[in-house]
């Protein structure tokens, strides 16, 4: 009996461990008086969370969240806040307003994550005392002193990204590591950062952090999709009389796609070229749509009018098909589909769109 009854307060002990909710506990060491402000640093604002009173420098707030994210604590109108990730546990915070970053936070595992990842970072002192002698070196015109400081700067500097890569690696099942791809994403190149998010969002599902990411990506993954082999997206725009086309409807036709606005020198000046393609390939086997992306129709009509543009015409006037499904950064934009609709080049220019529909058309 004397066993059941220890291993049933050995279970309820540690169920008083987990917590759905959290306590922060506070003092700060330079201020005894005023209001504190709990915020929390959403994807793209400051949320405003909660307040209190500030007595005798010391504060406390209780609530819950979802999920650990970094949040500020600011006192009074100061501007410069004490951040920490705040999560369901007891926590304590500990700073200055003087000196915020030097705060000590206890009791939130992740904010311990996020110290212990800054502080064994390789410092960064020395990649700047490195580049101070490049610039020396530099002014006094020595060039192979200039050269070697290149070497020692790209290792130090290797040497930061592998560490900040493999860090984010170990901790691709927590929001650290989603945070600090967010703001460190550059480092990755594209497979890398795309499978990386992929196991992120099997190991936290729909954290805020990881939502974000996904979004961030979807224009890359949309790219891998768009390469030279896959079919192209299908859409249905309105056309220049108010008539709904669909990029389906022409199947059995080589198809050439051209993203433009009336707005785009580029786009104008190879308007003249298309209207000569058009005038010798357009029919049965050839067909041209363009697709404009003008805010207005009468900026479109206005345009397609000067230039004499006689092929489809159709407007994609919020930017959806042209951003969305064929995640153009730029325009001219163009595109050549085979007669079953798949993407046989991208982005021909100039006298080489002429060429290359006349070989496909011999």
């Amino acid at each position: 009996m004397k066993k059941l009854f220890f291993g049933l307060a050995l279970v309820f002990a540690m169920a008083s461990c987990s917590s759905d909710s959290y306590k922060i506990s506070g003092k700060i060491e330079d201020v005894s008086e005023g209001t504190v402000y709990l915020k929390k640093i959403g994807v793209d604002s400051i949320e405003d969370i909660d307040s209190t009173t500030l007595k005798n420098g010391k504060f406390t707030f209780t609530g819950s969240v979802v999920y650990p994210e970094l949040y500020y604590i600011f006192v009074n109108e100061i501007e410069t806040p004490i951040a920490f990730f705040n999560e369901n546990s007891s926590i304590s915070i500990t700073g200055s307003t003087k000196d915020p970053q030097k705060a000590v936070i206890k009791g939130s595992k992740h904010n311990d994550l996020l110290v212990k990842f800054e502080d064994e970072m390789p410092s960064i002192e020395v990649y700047e005392q490195l580049r101070d002698e490049y610039m020396r070196a530099q002014a006094m015109g020595d060039n192979a002193l200039a050269e070697s400081i290149i070497a020692d700067l790209q290792v130090a500097a290797e040497e930061r990204k592998s560490y900040i890569r493999d860090f984010i690696n170990a901790n691709n099942n927590n929001a650290v590591g989603a945070l600090l791809v967010i703001n460190i994403a550059q480092i990755f190149e594209q497979d890398e950062i795309l499978a990386l998010v992929d196991t992120m969002t099997t190991n936290l599902g729909d954290h805020p952090y990881v939502v974000l990411l996904n979004e961030m990506l979807a224009p890359l993954r949309q790219q891998q999709l768009l390469t030279v082999g896959n079919e192209a997206p299908l859409f249905t725009l309105k056309d220049i009389n108010g008539n709904d086309v669909s990029l389906e409807s022409f199947r059995g036709k080589y198809v050439f796609i051209d993203f433009w606005a009336s707005w785009c020198r580029q786009c104008r000046e190879e308007n003249p070229n298309l209207v000569a393609l058009y005038k010798e390939f357009g029919g049965e086997d050839f067909e041209i749509i363009s697709v404009s992306l003008d805010e207005t129709a009468e900026e479109w009509m206005e345009a397609v009018k000067e230039d004499g543009l006689s092929w489809t015409l159709l407007h994609d006037a919020d930017g959806s098909v042209a951003q969305q499904l064929y995640a153009v950064q730029s325009i001219p934009s163009t595109w050549v589909l085979d007669r079953e609709g798949k993407i046989i080049y991208k982005n021909l220019r100039g006298a080489e769109i002429a060429s290359t529909i006349g070989a496909l058309l011999q």
